[in-house]
């Protein structure tokens, strides 16, 4: 954590270089900043555990190689994901949903309030899916409309993809080797059963070589891309 006095020198550098006025509302800005780690607002509804921030190193995952690869888990946020499932473009009775490294669950149960087939979320971290499974068993029988929701403890590279149609949901959850790897699943599975699936990739800042990845699929086309003010919480959205 940065210490006082540097806080106030970079202060004073900002304050004499850009301006003061620049430098309020860049202090206003990060101070009002929204922290998906510190927000409550869905535990509180449904009595859940789905908040905070857990480092790749407190994941429980015994393969050194796999730890390494992890992505620090950040919850998302409820509103983003909610737009995402009421304007995705799919009829949710006709499609298994998939969280491909859905931490400890909130996606999911988000999208287990929707008529889906199916709902499951996939996870390498042992200690993530213990708590998601907990929160599925909490998690209220009457805000759900979806009765198959599941979730696997599992490397997403060795992982079997319902043959069924499917949204698939990112979070930038995985670097680029991880990411490549589940693509070229996905593309195999395509090829083996031909099918509806549609990507929902959640971009932030650091995400784009993700989408990259998955733009280089000759089996999935790039169909929307929806771009957020800040650039926080931009959708990519692909379909075969």
């Amino acid at each position: 954590m940065e210490n006082p006095i540097a806080k106030l020198k970079s202060f004073r550098y900002s304050a004499s270089s850009a301006g003061w006025r620049r430098t309020l509302m860049d202090v206003a800005s990060h101070a009002l900043a929204y922290r998906p780690d510190r927000d409550h607002s869905f535990d509180q509804r449904f009595g859940t555990d789905t908040e905070g921030k857990v480092e790749p190193a407190a994941l429980g995952i015994e393969d050194e190689g796999r730890r390494e690869q992890a992505i620090l888990y950040l919850p998302s946020p409820a509103p983003v994901t909610r737009w995402m499932l009421e304007h995705v473009g799919v009829s949710h009775r006709d499609f298994t949903f998939v969280d491909l490294g859905c931490g400890k669950g909130r996606v999911v149960l988000m999208a287990a309030q929707y008529p889906f087939q199916r709902v499951v979320g996939v996870d390498i971290s042992p200690t993530l899916t213990a708590v998601a499974r907990s929160n599925v068993a909490r998690f209220p029988a009457r805000a759900r409309r979806c009765d198959s929701v599941e979730i696997c403890n599992a490397d997403v590279t060795t992982f079997d993809l319902p043959s069924t149609n499917l949204l698939l949901h990112l979070y930038h959850p995985f670097d680029g080797e991880v990411t490549s790897a589940v693509l070229a699943r996905l593309e195999s599975s395509l090829r083996q059963t031909p099918r509806r699936v549609v990507v929902a990739y959640l971009l932030y800042s650091g995400g784009a070589r993700g989408a990259r990845r998955v733009r280089s699929l000759s089996l999935l086309k790039e169909t929307r891309y929806e771009h957020s003010l800040l650039g926080q919480y931009d959708w990519l959205f692909f379909s075969s």
